[in-house]
């Protein structure tokens, strides 16, 4: 190696010190950076197993495995500095297991294929055209700081029918439930933020409480880009006191004492541009649904799952 190339390869070695070591200093600006017509594309794959428990105690495995590519498009920034996400899915193939039985569904060109069993199905008798991210774009609003503040729903007709099944959907009640990403502060190396709320986005009846913690690891400059490490843990509980459902001569009393779900991630994140690079999540979910109908005494079942995911930008 001669002279002039060590002297190159130090100096740049010095300067890229310097900037991590400034960066460390000063804290890390952790935040999305929205460009109008920007496009990010997302490779995703998942798989996850557990258990179904039917009201007579009997156990059927479970598994799933796929994939997916997700294009996600800045359609609009607003004066806040929020931005109006479009997100669509181009691609999708996933295969599951239930027992015995085996199924697979796939999506690609706007076309739905699914298999049961290894013998390909007549496909569903129904318009995808409007159906939110597969036929038409699911639109949402997001911060900076990584906050969902607000989704758009694509088909306003059909808001009363899917408000019976989901009482607040539409209205302020489910906006800003998202928690922040990043916090509105530079983030030393090293520093843990949390946050824990309780809100009830469905009624009185279905309180949600949602902690999370999350921990820049690191930070280091690479090139031109500043590549920030974040590890997080959050943790979802929810329960439902129990409703009457159904017409008067089937009803139907239903609750729901138990549901929690845990989420480990770690991120990946191009402080430079704005942008995820790479994340790795690992999910567990327990859900316990308690009912009786017909003058039947009380029966439960339940589910239990663990199911990790990796998204890869392109």
């Amino acid at each position: 190696m001669s002279k002039l190339t060590r002297s190159l390869c130090l100096s740049l070695f010095v300067a890229l010190a310097a900037v991590t070591g400034a960066a460390a200093q000063e804290g890390v600006v952790l935040a999305f950076t929205f460009t109008p017509g920007d496009v990010q594309e997302y490779d995703v794959s998942f798989s996850g197993s557990g258990g179904l428990r039917a009201p007579d105690g009997e156990l059927a495995a479970m598994g799933m495995q796929g994939s997916c590519r997700l294009r996600l498009t800045v359609a609009e920034v607003l004066p806040d500095g929020s931005a109006r996400l479009a997100l669509l899915l181009q691609r999708a193939d996933l295969h599951m297991t239930i027992g015995e039985d085996r199924a697979r569904f796939s999506f690609a060109n706007g076309r739905v294929r699914w298999y049961a069993n290894g013998r390909e199905q007549a496909p569903p008798d129904a318009d995808i055209a409007q159906v939110p991210m597969v036929g038409v774009p699911l639109e949402f609003i997001a911060s900076p700081r990584g906050q969902i503040l607000d989704v758009i729903l694509p088909n306003v007709q059909n808001l009363s029918g899917m408000q019976q099944m989901v009482p607040g959907l539409g209205t302020p009640q489910l906006k800003n439930l998202g928690e922040p990403l990043f916090p509105d502060k530079p983030v030393q190396v090293g520093e843990t933020w949390r946050r824990s709320v309780s809100v009830m986005p469905l009624g009185p009846t279905m309180p949600v409480t949602v902690t999370t913690s999350r921990t820049l690891d690191s930070y280091s400059g690479v090139a031109a880009m500043g590549l920030a490490k974040i590890s997080g843990y959050s943790e979802t509980t929810f329960r439902a006191n129990p409703m009457t459902v159904g017409p008067a001569e089937s009803q139907m009393t239903v609750s729901m004492p138990e549901m929690k779900q845990t989420l480990t991630s770690t991120e990946f994140f191009n402080v430079t541009e704005g942008r995820l690079v790479r994340a790795d999540y690992i999910s567990s979910l327990v859900t316990r649904v308690s009912f009786a109908a017909g003058g039947q005494g009380q029966q439960e079942a339940g589910l239990e799952a663990r199911f990790s995911a990796t998204v890869q930008a392109r």
